[in-house]
């Protein structure tokens, strides 16, 4: 039987915007690839593909969060404590698969509440 062992991943081995290439035409292949196997297996309005980068280093102690104002329609991404996190009112939103059975977590988790989103009223 395969496990799948996820775990926390720093920012920092992953490159800076301005190193990473954008999509190109070749990449057009691999996605189509994905998006038969997430449709194999009835995932393809769950997980999608989104670029790997950063734009600033993030501290050993901090994750990357999103916050949703639904009203002002804005969400906002930026690093917090992970002693600061409430884990059980968190969704972990972004993975990076790698080449062995882990999948690492990419830090970045959408805060949310019994309603959905939080937005900034929990003083983050």
């Amino acid at each position: 039987m395969h496990s799948l062992n996820i775990h926390a991943m720093q920012w920092q081995p992953v490159a800076d915007i301005s190193a990473v290439n954008p999509l190109l035409p070749e990449d057009l292949a691999c996605f189509r690839e994905l998006r038969d196997v997430l449709q194999r297996y009835g995932a393809l309005d769950r997980f999608g593909i989104s670029l790997i980068h950063r734009h600033f280093d993030i501290a050993d102690d901090e994750e990357l969060m999103e916050y949703t104002d639904a009203e002002a329609r804005t969400l906002t991404v930026k690093p917090v404590k992970k002693s600061d996190i409430d884990w059980q009112h968190t969704t972990i939103t972004n993975w990076k698969l790698t080449e062995d059975e882990e999948v690492a977590r990419i830090g970045c988790g959408c805060a949310r509440n019994s309603g959905g989103h939080l937005g900034y009223h929990r003083g983050t």
